[in-house]
């Protein structure tokens, strides 16, 4: 019933789909076979080789002017995509591939409108913004009629080297400015930081300050002069510095720390006679 139905139309899909890829695979096997040899100008290329290239092109060049053509040209087409030379060069990453460009266009006159096997153009396969400017740089140099270069080579405005020079020094601009904001946002951002260390050591300060000051009352009320120094280790009554010794190991009576028993005596008789004199009135 059903379930059988469902069952061969997934089957017949399924069929289908394993044609389509048998049928897809073929083609590719087909233009495998069918693939043109790369010629010496595509290796000289793929090598990166620009010397090569040169001489490559010098004797393609000898050769039209003898009459004597040799089993390819600059736009002959070669491996499974049918690619040119020019293609070859455009879609390339070697750090020589600009110069091979310029070379297939100025040198060679290579033909930028060929497609290749997929349909695409040089300029489609352009690797990067520099191969882009190369097409471009050339389009200046060789003319508006060498070849349709809007509707068939597809490649954009042209471009001289004072525009490329132009171009240059906008970007160095830009960076120059970029890298001045930086400069005084870093500049910026270091002065608010040390005033806000500055802020807060001045809050510091303060607060040492209220403190040293509300420590000298308490001292006063206890009957000692206020202190001369920071030091831990002075008698809080005679203000001598006992050296060798920290206020842990002074002698010691309620918060306050003594170089002697003799001042701690005497501290005390002054604040009981301090006391008595306030019962007194």
């Amino acid at each position: 019933g059903k379930e059988e139905v469902g069952a061969d139309k997934k089957e017949r899909e399924r069929a289908g789909k394993e044609n389509g890829t048998r049928k897809e695979e073929k083609k590719v096997e087909e233009r495998l076979e069918e693939a043109p040899p790369f010629t010496q100008l595509h290796q000289a290329i793929l090598d990166g080789d620009l010397p090569r290239l040169l001489e490559l092109l010098k004797l393609l060049d000898a050769s039209e002017q003898q009459h004597t053509p040799k089993n390819y040209d600059i736009n002959t087409t070669g491996g499974p995509d049918h690619l040119t030379p020019l293609h070859t060069a455009s879609s390339s990453t070697h750090p020589n591939a600009p110069g091979l460009l310029h070379a297939l266009l100025l040198q060679g006159h290579a033909d930028p409108c060929i497609p290749d096997g997929r349909g695409r153009v040089p300029y489609f396969l352009a690797s990067s913004d520099k191969l882009r400017e190369t097409f471009r740089l050339a389009r200046s140099a060789l003319g508006e009629d060498y070849c349709e270069w809007d509707e068939g080579a597809k490649v954009g405005p042209a471009l001289t080297e004072m525009d490329v020079q132009l171009k240059k020094e906008k970007a160095l601009e830009k960076k120059r400015r970029q890298r001045a904001k930086q400069k005084e946002k870093k500049a910026e951002e270091k002065a608010a930081m040390q005033k806000e260390a500055a802020e807060e050591r001045q809050e510091e300060e303060k607060e040492k300050e209220k403190k040293k000051e509300e420590q000298d009352a308490k001292r006063v009320r206890d009957g000692l002069k206020p202190k001369k120094t920071g030091a831990s280790n002075m008698c809080d009554f005679c203000q001598k510095i006992v050296k060798g010794k920290r206020r842990s190991q002074m002698f010691q009576r309620l918060e306050y720390a003594y170089c002697s028993t003799e001042c701690v005596k005497r501290h005390q008789r002054e604040l009981m006679a301090a006391a008595a004199m306030a019962r007194l009135g």
